[in-house]
């Protein structure tokens, strides 16, 4: 009897299920396999991974590359525009001194003697000098010799210059314009590109005329020329110096700005 009630059971349970059931289990089946399928194509083998990785790690390595390269290239543009910059208040406080040089020579030259036109006349048959000045040519009255050295310096005869700024500065070391003279050898001799020859000038001026109004100016200077020849730590001092015992000045100002460019902090 029981085996008799289990085909029964089996149509009754085939009875229940629809031909449309049927086709719908089919085509379940047929999209499965066929997504199967589709995930099949677009995964690569195993062996293809380790390619991949590689690959991937190249390209992530070339990428890094090229970041550090922009980055080289930036932080050099940005040397660049603070060197520059610096230059341009360098040569910014050099005509500004360069302006008030000449106005105080033009104003101490205002205030010199003229002699008369008798005594400047020459005898008949002779050749006479320029007042102050020998048959050499070389001048000796101090304005002169210092306007002389000046105007050598301004026409970049850098050489002349220094000639005639130390004759002054031996001739006539009590005069107002002598620590002046001493400046204006370091000038010339920076201007030269000859930097240490520059830091003595500066410093014998420093050292022989300690309330000189150039100071301030031969301390930024000697701190550049120091920064030329390589030595940041005495560039570094030197520029501290004209803010700590010059500040409010232009050349605090200027020094200030070039220890920022060095990435110095200064209060």
């Amino acid at each position: 009897m029981k085996w008799l009630a289990f085909p029964a059971l089996a149509a009754a349970a085939m009875g229940c299920v629809s031909s449309g059931d049927i086709d719908l289990l089919h085509r379940e089946i047929t999209d499965v396999s066929r997504q199967v399928e589709n995930l099949s194509r677009q995964t690569p083998d195993k062996d293809a991974l380790p390619a991949l990785s590689r690959k991937l790690a190249d390209q992530s390595a070339q990428l890094l590359k090229s970041n550090a390269d922009i980055q080289a290239e930036l932080q050099q543009l940005g040397d660049q525009i603070q060197t520059l910059q610096a230059n341009l208040e360098a040569t910014s406080q050099r005509l500004a001194s360069l302006s008030n040089e000449l106005a105080a020579t033009r104003e101490r030259l205002g205030g010199l003697p003229v002699l008369p036109a008798a005594a400047t006349a020459p005898a008949a048959g002779t050749t006479m000098a320029a007042p102050g000045v020998p048959a050499t040519g070389r001048t000796t009255e101090p304005a002169q010799l210092y306007n002389a050295a000046y105007e050598d310096y301004l026409r970049g005869n850098f050489d002349l210059g220094i000639q005639g700024f130390r004759d002054y500065a031996s001739r006539y070391p009590t005069t107002d314009l002598a620590d002046n003279a001493l400046y204006w050898i370091g000038e010339c001799y920076y201007s030269k590109k000859s930097y240490k020859e520059a830091i003595d000038a500066f410093t014998q001026l420093l050292n022989t005329y300690k309330t000189s109004d150039k100071a301030a100016a031969a301390l930024l200077k000697k701190g550049l020329a120091y920064l030329e020849l390589g030595d940041r730590s005495q560039a570094v001092i030197n520029l501290q110096y004209v803010l700590y015992e010059h500040p409010g000045t232009k050349e605090a100002e200027l020094a200030r700005s070039r220890l920022a460019a060095l990435g110095v902090k200064v209060k």
